[in-house]
């Protein structure tokens, strides 16, 4: 179990186009010119720019966002480029929106919460340049604490901040089937690393045996 879960904790709104649309009127963003895709609330055009890959699971991320938000009236564009080259943009701050995969490295939770602490945008880890007082105090607090309530419920105050400013939105997650030789030693799998344990072996009679 992740460290400073909170099970309390409400998940993220599901998909509601209908409360979407909603939303948007209230805060003035309406289709003005009657194109069907909404303008800024002073009338100028809202256009919403995502960085994506130019293959086949670029496409279909691309596809889904399209429908998504044509459903709330909100115009997309795609920036197509190699991920190296997305990566830079991203780092440079000069994409609007991208989603890349993040590795949680170990059981505490606060090593995903640390993404969005304002003083590592300098080393890149902070995409967003995501930057708040609040949080980045809530943040060096957690530092200072073992896993307790008392840090569960400072990370908490933090993931709501980060879901009411939603600098990153969590998106899909990845599972995967691994498959190894009964021949193979030493294959272990840590559910919060994205690498197999690196020290193998081959038990070679079993392998010969197999194999007549």
């Amino acid at each position: 179990m992740l460290l400073g879960h909170d099970p309390k904790m409400p998940r993220l709104n599901a998909y509601d186009p209908a409360s979407a649309r909603a939303l948007l009127d209230r805060f003035g963003y309406r289709d003005r010119d009657g194109d069907g895709y909404r303008e800024l609330p002073d009338g100028s055009p809202l256009v919403l720019h995502k960085g994506s890959t130019p293959d086949t699971e670029g496409r279909q991320f691309d596809e889904v966002w399209k429908r998504s938000m044509d459903a709330i009236g909100i115009r997309i564009e795609f920036i197509k480029q190699k991920w190296p080259d997305l990566l830079k943009m991203s780092q440079a701050g000069k994409l609007q929106m991208w989603h890349v995969g993040r590795t949680q490295a170990t059981r505490d939770g606060g090593t995903g919460l640390e993404i969005l602490a304002s003083k590592n945008i300098r080393n890149t880890m902070n995409d967003s340049r995501f930057s708040l007082p609040e949080y980045d105090k809530l943040f060096e607090q957690s530092r200072l604490l073992p896993d307790s309530p008392e840090r569960t419920a400072l990370y908490r105050k933090m993931s709501e901040l980060a879901l009411a400013y939603a600098p990153l939105v969590l998106g899909i997650y990845r599972y995967e089937n691994l498959v190894a030789y009964p021949w193979v030693l030493g294959f272990k799998r840590n559910a919060f690393m994205a690498h197999p344990w690196k020290y193998l072996d081959i038990d070679l009679a079993k392998r010969n045996a197999a194999l007549q």
